[in-house]
């Protein structure tokens, strides 16, 4: 009786890491598709704090018309979350397939942010250095 206990709790062990597996894969392709829809329709952003007569906006400048995103493109202005991290993850070239955690931290380091406050205070002041100018 012990071991068709142990055998049948190896089976939902295995069940769990499969479905966690299938969750995680889901989540990335929902990040991946979010990303997507978050990049913005002029080119990539040049390197931080890049000089305006070289061509490339610098990490902080706020976006002008030419940046204004193509219908159904989910603008600078974000509203979720996972939303507002994907704009920041495409705007810094970092990581699509990084957690949230982590690419807040990366973008962070970037902009040379302190982690001060929740996630969501910390995005929502990425966002502002990143798009408004602000900190």
């Amino acid at each position: 009786a012990a071991r068709g206990r142990e055998e049948a709790a190896g089976r939902e062990a295995a069940e769990a890491r499969a479905r966690q597996g299938a969750a995680m894969a889901r989540e990335k392709a929902l990040v991946r598709q979010l990303a997507a829809l978050a990049r913005p329709a002029a080119s990539p952003p040049g390197p931080l704090h890049a000089s305006a007569a070289g061509g490339d906006r610098p990490f902080h400048a706020p976006p002008s018309d030419s940046d204004a995103a193509a219908p159904g493109v989910v603008s600078c202005r974000a509203t979720t979350l996972v939303q507002k991290v994907a704009v920041i993850r495409e705007h810094l070239g970092l990581e699509p397939d990084s957690s949230l955690s982590a690419a807040v931290a990366a973008a962070n380091e970037r902009a040379g942010l302190a982690a001060e406050g929740g996630l969501l205070q910390q995005v929502d002041r990425l966002m502002a250095l990143l798009f408004d100018g602000s900190t």
